[in-house]
């Protein structure tokens, strides 16, 4: 384990610190410090400048971090160093540790010399999936690695103002290391380091008045959605900019919610612990028949007969599907067993608002743009619109975003039969849920998003908005 943060022998052991501040150092110091090395052997002292080099860029040693020091042994030295030279990385982490040590940077040194750094370099040695494996361990275990919390994500990909807000985070982890309001590996710890995190996130922006390192990342990732799609579609650029201003507080649950979610929370309800399938993966004709009495949904389709099958009941399959893909219910061997998530469903609506309004939209990249497009165009409208005008708007901004689709070897736009059928199943758990209103006959059909839906709408699109970015935009 990490010995630089007290790990011993499987047992915590006082941690090794630091015995001052990085910004406490001036560049005579670290000057001081070589010659000193130096003294003692040229060649070390010659490796030492060169750390010193790697690690602040020429600004000076109050930029060296925890999170710095980590990067480069575990990251920068197995991956960027093109030399054939058996035990570098060893040789480089010992020069570090001899010039922490000089400096005061005891905890730093210890984890140079760490039995986690020498696994890393291990691994690398093996294969770079191996290293890179043990990387991600390693950063874990250190306690510096700022952790989601149970209302934010952070990005694999981060912006500026999201890369400064993490960068002040692990200052900020290091900093309880330091003081000792955190050791890592003692029972707790993982509080702590969540506690510290909410702590930076939710303090003042250094920069920006009356905002927060929260605030400020969400304000622009929006930014960063609303100008993604800009880029290439006017249309998707405007309609997303239209609500963008919506999206930057959370939105209060609807006092609506619970009726919007009942028919997921009363199938789950009747579900029990496990239902078994058919032989062609169906539910058993006698659960489905025992549901028709008091089920809280019509069937947009009805039959002229009495339901017998799940075939029978368009909306139990499609609940019974969407649940599937969240992960309420899950296939085991011949029977479908509802899960840690489906019995907090069942127990508890206000979670269950949650989960619907995360996972309104599902399928892959071209179910995604069709149905987060469609709620864009009703959300715009006050009043019900023709069934078909959106698909019309969703096939024009899918042309200016440059879809195709091929069809017998042929490649051109999607047509408007493909965003139609594809925005009906995108609608079907909508309209199961009563987020959506169909009013009209079959000549006239109108659409609109009811109140409830439309706060569905809006949870749905600042999840996605304002969720962390996990690819270049």
């Amino acid at each position: 384990m990490l010995a630089g943060l007290g790990w011993q022998t499987g047992l915590v052991s006082k941690p090794v610190r630091n015995r001052c501040r990085s910004s406490e150092l001036s560049e005579g110091d670290v000057a001081a410090a070589i010659e000193r090395i130096r003294a003692s052997d040229a060649d070390v002292a010659a490796d030492a400048e060169h750390v010193v080099d790697s690690l602040t860029w020429g600004e000076g040693p109050g930029v060296i971090r925890q999170s710095g020091v980590q990067e480069w042994l575990w990251y920068v030295l197995p991956t960027k160093y093109l030399t054939d030279e058996v035990g570098y990385m060893g040789r480089f982490a010992e020069t570090a540790a001899v010039l922490f040590d000089a400096l005061g940077l005891h905890g730093y040194a210890a984890i140079c010399r760490s039995e986690e750094t020498a696994k890393v370099h291990e691994a690398f040695d093996r294969s770079d999936a191996a290293g890179r494996s043990a990387l991600r361990k390693a950063i874990e275990r250190s306690g510096i690695e700022p952790p989601d919390l149970d209302d934010f994500a952070w990005s694999s990909v981060m912006p500026t103002e999201e890369a400064q807000a993490r960068s002040a985070v692990e200052a900020a982890l290091e900093e309880a290391i330091y003081t000792g309001e955190m050791t890592v590996g003692v029972r707790g710890w993982r509080d702590v380091q969540t506690r510290v995190c909410t702590r930076v996130l939710d303090g003042d922006h250094p920069e920006i008045p009356g905002q927060s390192w929260r605030t400020a990342i969400v304000t622009e990732r929006i930014e960063e959605w609303v100008s993604a799609a800009e880029r290439r579609s006017p249309k998707l650029s405007a309609a997303r900019a239209q609500i963008a201003n919506r999206l930057l507080h959370p939105l209060d649950r609807p006092g609506d919610a619970d009726a919007a979610v009942h028919p997921l929370v009363w199938l789950l309800e009747q579900w029990g612990d496990e239902q078994p399938l058919t032989q062609a993966g169906y539910l058993k004709p006698a659960f489905v028949q025992s549901l028709q009495a008091d089920r809280p949904w019509n069937d947009p389709l009805p039959l002229d007969r009495a339901v017998r099958t799940e075939l029978d009941d368009h909306v139990l399959r499609d609940l019974r599907a969407w649940l599937q893909r969240v992960g309420a219910l899950r296939k085991h061997k011949a029977s479908l067993r509802r899960t840690r998530l489906g019995r907090a469903i069942a127990a508890e609506p206000v979670g269950a608002w949650w989960v619907l309004t995360t996972n309104l939209v599902g399928g892959g990249d071209w179910e995604r743009f069709v149905a987060e497009t469609g709620l864009l165009f009703l959300l715009e409208r006050d009043e019900p619109v023709s069934d078909s005008s959106v698909p019309v708007f969703i096939r024009n901004c899918a042309i200016e975003m440059g879809w195709q689709t091929t069809t017998d070897g042929i490649t051109e736009p999607p047509s408007l039969r493909d965003v139609s059928w594809t925005f009906i199943d995108a609608r079907h758990v909508w309209d199961a849920c009563a987020l959506t209103a169909i009013s009209g006959d079959w000549g006239n059909r109108r659409v609109s998003l009811t109140d409830v839906g439309r706060a569905a709408a809006l949870s749905y699109l600042r999840h996605v908005a304002a969720g962390p970015k996990n690819s270049p935009r």
